[in-house]
């Protein structure tokens, strides 16, 4: 006859080695070690942060590409900082001669440029030429040349001098009568002149 054995955990006595297996595995079942693999673990861990880092830094690209060419078309020029001359969608040169009275008017270097800040409508000399530049094509007027000045110019004033003091006020752009003023939309290569007489 087979020797009883007894459960080393729960002290019950078995008639053989078989029952007592059994008990252990229905009352006492072992815990099965994990076999994860701690290495793929990281390997996919790091994967997935770096994949997340570059989309992230895309998107980011992308919607800065993006912002900062609609920001460029619609944006005031006074607000435009275009930093230097590089990566230009947009390089024209407008002349432009103001004269009162006769007298030809200086239009001053550096309208438009200060320290680290370039606007998009400047001049470099006094040599009456508007530099037109930018990152991304769009129209300028004449009035946002003025703007960033910060003279007046309209139908009825041109820098201190008004119609209403009695005076008149004409334009021409590439020697033909315009009155469109300050709306008028910027070509490259125009030649204007604003002429006030005073009465």
């Amino acid at each position: 006859m087979a020797e009883k054995v007894t459960c080393d955990i729960c002290n019950l006595t078995f008639k053989d080695e078989n029952g007592l297996a059994q008990h252990k595995e229905a009352k006492h079942p072992v815990e099965k070690k994990s076999t994860i693999n701690t290495k793929k673990i990281r390997n996919w861990t790091i994967f997935i942060l770096i994949t997340g880092i570059v989309l992230f830094f895309l998107i980011w690209l992308v919607s800065s590409t993006v912002k900062g060419i609609n920001y460029c078309k619609d944006a005031p020029v006074t607000e435009i900082n275009i930093g230097g001359h590089t990566n230009l969608a947009l390089h024209h040169h407008v002349k432009l001669n103001i004269f009162i009275d006769g007298v030809k008017q200086i239009i001053p270097a550096n309208i438009g440029i200060l320290s680290n800040i370039m606007r998009p409508l400047h001049t470099h000399d006094t040599d009456n030429e508007i530099h037109m530049e930018g990152p991304c094509k769009r129209d300028f007027k004449l009035g946002d040349f003025f703007a960033i000045w910060g003279k007046t110019f309209n139908s009825q004033c041109i820098l201190d001098k008004c119609t209403t003091d009695g005076g008149v006020l004409t334009m021409k752009v590439n020697g033909i009568d315009n009155n469109d003023f300050d709306n008028y939309i910027l070509k490259d290569e125009d030649s204007i002149i604003i002429d006030y007489i005073s009465k």
